[in-house]
């Protein structure tokens, strides 16, 4: 009998569902709208709100389904993976280490208490205000304006209009505000691969989000080829975060290397990575050949206790 795996994946649905078919499970795919990736290609399929717990877990239960692979970072399938975990199903992801990277302020916390640097920051509370004068007081313009639970997209402000129109764009998603220092430099992104036991990278990856999603404000964002030192520096910070803030799965960290110093500063980890054929990195993984989608469904199979069946 073939094992049904739940499958919530939003964008990265097609890839993981064509891996797990090749290796044989069913597939049990829940999609918060309408044809979502992998949705024509799922055994099961359902389309339901994400905060709708009690009917993700009975279509779960119908379709014999006790392990649940989390291939979207949603701030919704975060806090539904803790619930599926209660209700005595058994995640590819620890929610308690995905909420902490999720909010950008008590990760930047915990690395600075590494003493691992990242862009000066300060931020403002859903019910509090800062003067425009008091902000650039502490961050010089220009600066990065973004949602600490990443309720929006980034916005590189170039002028205080700027400024104050990107802050009031975070308030009204009703999320605290995160200013942060700007750093001109190159962009890349590491992933990393951790079954809790084994930690690796898998090296550099030249991609650069602002650039790729043409993030407001970002022009001449770039991404370029390092020296092999500094490749091996950054690498080694990735795996050094991983390794000491306990996380497992299938990470990314972003990172920004300072184009006058040198010096690195780490932006933000993902405990998810976006493995879709489309709207992700996955042509960038690619071309140094590595199937990204591949390996975050080996990395999830052991996770799951059926590492034996992949």
């Amino acid at each position: 009998m073939e094992t049904c795996i739940g499958l919530i994946a939003g964008h990265s649905g097609d890839s993981l569902t064509d891996i797990l078919k090749r290796k044989g499970y069913k597939v049990a795919i829940v999609g918060g709208t309408e044809n979502e990736p992998g949705m024509d290609k799922a055994d099961f399929v359902l389309v339901e709100d994400l905060s709708n717990h009690s009917e993700i877990i009975s279509f779960f239960r119908k379709n014999e389904v006790n392990k649940v692979i989390i291939g979207t970072g949603h701030h919704k399938v975060i806090l539904l993976a803790e619930i599926l975990e209660r209700a005595g199903f058994k995640t590819n992801i620890n929610y308690q280490k995905s909420l902490l990277a999720k909010d950008k302020i008590k990760f930047k916390e915990e690395l600075l208490r590494m003493k691992i640097a990242t862009p000066k920051y300060l931020s403002i509370g859903v019910n509090e205000d800062a003067s425009i004068d008091e902000i650039t007081g502490k961050i010089a313009i220009p600066c990065v304006v973004k949602s600490s639970v990443d309720a929006v997209q980034p916005v590189k402000a170039n002028s205080v209009a700027e400024l104050k129109e990107a802050i009031e764009a975070v308030k009204a998603t009703n999320t605290v505000v995160l200013i942060e220092e700007y750093i001109k430099g190159n962009d890349c992104t590491v992933a990393v691969e951790s079954d809790g036991k084994n930690i690796r990278s898998l090296g550099i990856t030249y991609y650069c989000k602002a650039k790729e999603y043409r993030l407001k404000g970002f022009d001449g964002a770039y991404s370029a080829k390092m020296s092999e030192d500094k490749e091996s520096e950054i690498c080694n910070i990735s795996v050094q975060i991983v390794e000491q803030l306990g996380f497992t799965g299938l990470l990314r960290l972003d990172f920004i290397v300072d184009e006058y110093t040198g010096k690195v500063y780490v932006l933000e980890l993902n405990t998810v990575i976006v493995t879709g054929y489309n709207g992700s990195a996955y042509p960038f993984f690619k071309r140094q050949g590595i199937d990204i989608a591949e390996v975050m469904i080996s990395n999830s199979l052991k996770l799951l206790g059926l590492e034996k069946e992949s």
